[in-house]
């Protein structure tokens, strides 16, 4: 059993800071705000971009897991998380406990590629947007850290939210030509796959130090929308045509992560879409 810091305690982070928890790990959550829903989890209230408020802390653990999200989807809240945040972490953890295992989870918005290649771990990552290059420029700073940092790309999480079953209901336009390819991942298997990282690393070690996290089925979304569209009975969704240059987005390779020993609980959107 370990004594793991969860930076970041959402809606993923809380779920594997209980998860944890209830395995027999120490857990301690830090966040601006505690969430009462996690009154089981001992938290230390602190905001990562204010240098101040991390200096008094010890960082005495065995594990830290990196789960922030910025509040805005402006530059200077992405900043905020992934430059100062990540910043102001690195330079307490150096002065107090430079051997810490860390873990920064990632997005897949760190590849800029957009003609529907097949991508992995290997790809190259140029970010097109500045977005990615905050995120992309974070990630090379926790592997730059020490040997035991590890980063987790995740595609695009769903199975909570339901936003885009509810712009199907309205009836929203989806892009059929060309196509544009989607990557997805169940919140349920994000939680698992963080949860199954952290205890290898405890056990037996990683083999590799980045990961995708994405389902086995990268998809269309003009499949997954007439798939969703047929499954719970909405209207069919209104074809939209772009000129034919238009980027198609990228697909995801999950291999080195199955290799690794992980078995996805929802493989496809068929398995994660059951209720309407």
């Amino acid at each position: 059993m370990a004594s793991i810091l969860i930076v970041g305690c959402g809606d993923v982070g809380g779920a594997l800071a209980l998860k944890l928890a209830a395995e027999g790990h120490q857990v301690t959550g830090l966040k601006r705000q505690p969430n009462s829903e996690l009154s089981a989890i001992p938290f230390i209230k602190a905001d990562v971009s204010q240098l101040d408020e991390l200096a008094g802390l010890d960082f005495n653990y065995d594990q830290l897991v990196y789960i922030l999200s910025p509040s805005a989807a402006n530059i200077a809240a992405y900043k905020a998380v992934f430059t100062e945040g990540v910043d102001n972490l690195l330079k307490q953890l150096a002065e107090k406990k430079p051997t810490i295992a860390l873990t920064f989870v990632s997005s897949t918005r760190v590849y800029g590629q957009d003609q529907g290649e097949w991508l992995n771990e290997d790809s190259k990552t140029d970010p097109s947007d500045e977005r990615g290059k905050i995120i992309l420029t974070a990630e090379k700073k926790f592997l730059a850290f020490n040997g035991q940092s590890t980063v987790i790309r995740f595609s695009g999480i769903y199975g909570r939210s339901n936003h885009l079953l509810n712009k199907l209901k309205a009836g929203a336009a989806i892009q059929q030509e060309p196509c544009y390819y989607t990557n997805r991942i169940h919140r349920e298997d994000c939680i698992a796959v963080l949860d199954f990282l952290l205890n290898k690393k405890l056990q037996a070690g990683l083999s590799k130090r980045i990961y995708l996290a994405t389902d086995d089925e990268p998809v269309s979304q003009w499949q997954l929308a007439s798939y969703l569209c047929a499954k719970f009975k909405y209207p069919e969704p209104s074809p939209q045509h772009l000129a034919k240059e238009a980027g198609t987005n990228k697909r995801l390779d999950n291999a080195w992560l199955k290799q690794e020993g992980y078995s996805f609980r929802f493989s496809s959107y068929k398995q994660g879409y059951r209720e309407g």
